[in-house]
C-alpha cells in the first residue's frame, strides 16, 4: 500500500487521476474468501454481501469544457435606420485585424442610397404646394360650409313654395287663362266674320264698287281667313297646354320641390362629412409629409452610417458572442468585397485579447462542486501541454438546455502561449483532495428519509446494527466516510 501511494504522488495529470481511481477501485474491493485486517478469528469467511472500511487517497474533482471569451468588448453592427436594400462591400477589415478608434471596419457603396435620397427630395419638392394649397382651402371649405346649408334650405323652401302656389293658384288660372284665350279667339272670327258681311251688303247695294272698297272688302276678308287659322292654332294649342303642358309643368315643379328637399337632406347628411373628409385628407398629406422627412432623415443617418468604425481599439471579430458562440461563420460568408448584402447582416466585436475569462458548461451533477473562489487550470485544447490557472466568478446557477454556464477569472501566464477568444478548452478544478480518507462503496451507503446517512455495521458474530455515519465526497464509486466507523470494520452492502 505504500510503495502504491509513493508511485501515484510520482505521477501528475490525467494519469495521476486514471490511476488513482484505478487504485481506490483495486483496493477497495475486498474478493470474498481473502482475509483482510479484522476477519473472523478461526479464519471464517466473512459474508457475500459485505465490504471493509479502508484508508487511501481520495480526490474530488470537477471537469468542464468550454471557450475562452473576452471580458470587455463591444458590439458593432450597421443597423439602418431606413434602407433595407442589398449594397456593395468596397472594403472590409479581416478577420481578427488590430483596429484603433475611428478605424473603418466595412464600407459600403451608397449609389443605390443617394439616389434614393435624390429622389425622395425631388417628391417632397413636388408635394409641398398640394399642401399648402390644401391647407388654405381647408378654413375656406369650414367658412362655406354653413352657407351652403343656409342655399340649399333656401332652395328647397322656394321649391316647396313654387309647387303650393302652382296647385293653389297657378295651375287653375292656366288652365282659365287658356280656355280664355280659345274663347277670344271664336270672338274675334265672329267679329271678323260680322264686318265681312256686313261690308259686303252694304257694297251689294251700289252698282259700282270703288276701288278703295274693294281694297277694304279684301282686307276684311284676309282678317277672316286668319281670324279662322288664329282660332284653329289656338284650339290645338289651347288642347296640348290643357291636356299636356300643366300635367307636365305641374310633374316639373312637384320634381323640382322633391330634388330641392333631397339635396337639402343629402347636403345635411354629406356636407359635414366632406368637410370631415377635407380634413383628415389634409391630415392625410401632412402626416405622409411628416414621414417621408423622417424617412430622409434615416436615409442621410443610414447614408452616413454606410462606413462601420470602430468604436475603441481592440482586435476586430467576426459577428457577435452569444452564449459562448460566435455567429463568426455566417459573416465570414458575407464580408466579401464587391458582395451585395443588407447592411443590417454585417456586425462586429472589437474586444480586448489580453483580457479573457473562460466559460465552462457545468452539468447539473456537478452543480453541487461550485464554489465561488474555486481555484482550477485550464488546459486549452490547441495547446495541451499548458495549464493556465483561474478562479471561479461569481454566478447565478440558471439552467440552459441542461447544463450551467460557469465563468473562471483567467490568470495568464507570463510567456505562454497567446491565448484568444473563441479557443477551447477544459477546465479541472480539484474540490476535495485527502491522501489519508475513510472509504466504503457507494452501496454500503444508505440514506434516511431525513436525509441522515448509514450503514449496516457487522459485529463479531456477523450481527449487522444500524450506525449513523457522516460522509464527505463521492467520485468514482467510493464514498468518503467521515465519522461514524473505523478502518477495517465491515459493513454490509444490502439491507438485512
Amino acid at each position: 500500500m505504500a510503495r502504491m501511494t509513493r508511485f501515484f504522488r510520482m505521477m501528475s495529470g490525467a494519469a495521476r487521476l486514471g490511476l488513482a481511481w484505478g487504485c481506490l477501485c483495486v483496493i477497495a474491493i475486498r474478493v470474498v474468501g481473502e482475509e483482510p485486517k479484522g476477519a473472523a478469528p478461526g479464519g471464517e469467511k466473512p459474508a457475500a454481501d459485505t465490504v471493509v472500511v479502508e484508508r487511501g487517497p481520495f480526490e474530488l474533482a470537477l471537469t468542464a469544457k468550454g471557450g475562452f471569451e473576452p471580458v470587455e468588448f463591444t458590439v458593432v453592427e450597421c443597423r439602418p435606420q431606413s434602407w433595407t436594400q442589398p449594397l456593395e462591400i468596397l472594403r472590409v477589415v479581416s478577420h481578427g485585424a488590430r483596429v484603433n478608434a475611428g478605424d473603418p471596419l466595412v464600407e459600403f457603396d451608397t449609389e443605390k442610397l443617394d439616389r434614393a435620397i435624390s429622389d425622395l427630395k425631388i417628391e417632397l419638392a413636388a408635394g409641398e404646394k398640394p399642401l399648402e394649397v390644401a391647407r388654405r382651402e381647408l378654413p375656406i371649405a369650414e367658412a362655406m360650409h354653413p352657407l351652403e346649408m343656409a342655399d340649399a334650405e333656401r332652395e328647397s323652401r322656394i321649391a316647396a313654395e313654387n309647387l303650393a302656389r302652382f296647385l293653389a293658384v297657378e295651375k287653375s288660372l292656366a288652365e282659365e287663362a287658356t280656355r280664355f284665350d280659345l274663347r277670344a279667339a271664336e270672338e274675334r272670327l265672329k267679329y271678323a266674320r260680322e264686318e265681312l258681311r256686313q261690308l259686303e251688303q252694304m257694297y251689294k247695294d251700289k252698282d259700282l264698287t270703288e276701288e278703295t272698297e274693294e281694297m277694304i272688302l279684301q282686307r276684311t276678308r284676309f282678317d277672316v281667313t286668319q281670324a279662322e287659322f288664329s282660332l284653329k292654332r289656338i284650339a290645338e294649342t289651347v288642347e296640348e297646354r290643357l291636356l299636356l303642358g300643366l300635367p307636365r309643368q305641374e310633374i316639373e315643379v312637384r320634381r323640382a320641390a322633391e330634388t330641392a328637399a333631397l339635396n337639402l337632406a343629402k347636403l345635411r347628411a354629406t356636407l359635414p362629412l366632406q368637410l370631415e373628409q377635407k380634413k383628415l385628407a389634409f391630415l392625410k398629406q401632412e402626416h405622409e409629409r411628416a414621414q417621408s422627412l423622417r424617412r430622409l432623415t434615416e436615409l442621410e443617418h443610414d447614408r452616413n452610417a454606410a462606413t462601420v468604425r470602430a468604436p475603441r481599439a481592440g482586435m476586430a471579430y467576426y459577428g457577435r458572442l452569444s452564449e459562448g458562440a460566435w455567429s463568426t461563420a455566417s459573416v465570414v460568408a458575407k464580408a466579401v468585397v464587391g458582395r451585395a448584402v443588407p447592411p443590417g447582416e454585417i456586425e462586429f466585436t472589437v474586444l480586448d485579447p489580453d483580457r479573457l475569462h473562460f466559460r465552462a458548461k457545468v452539468e447539473e451533477k456537478d452543480l453541487h462542486l461550485l464554489a465561488v473562489g474555486l481555484a482550477g487550470r485550464v488546459e486549452p485544447t490547441g495547446f495541451p501541454d499548458t495549464d493556465v490557472p483561474v478562479t471561479l466568478r461569481p454566478f447565478v446557477p440558471v439552467p440552459r438546455e441542461g447544463s450551467f454556464d460557469a465563468m473562471f477569472a483567467v490568470a495568464a501566464k507570463e510567456g505562454g502561449p497567446k491565448l484568444l477568444p473563441g479557443m477551447t478548452g477544459a477546465v479541472r478544478c480539484v474540490v476535495v483532495k485527502r491522501p489519508e480518507a475513510l472509504t466504503l462503496p457507494s452501496i454500503a451507503v444508505f440514506r434516511d428519509d431525513d436525509g441522515s446517512r448509514h450503514v449496516f455495521r457487522c459485529d463479531a458474530d456477523g450481527k449487522p446494527e444500524k450506525q449513523i455515519v457522516k460522509i464527505g465526497g463521492t467520485v468514482g464509486g467510493r464514498t468518503e466516510i467521515v465519522e461514524g466507523v473505523g478502518v477495517g470494520d465491515r459493513v454490509r452492502t444490502s439491507k438485512p
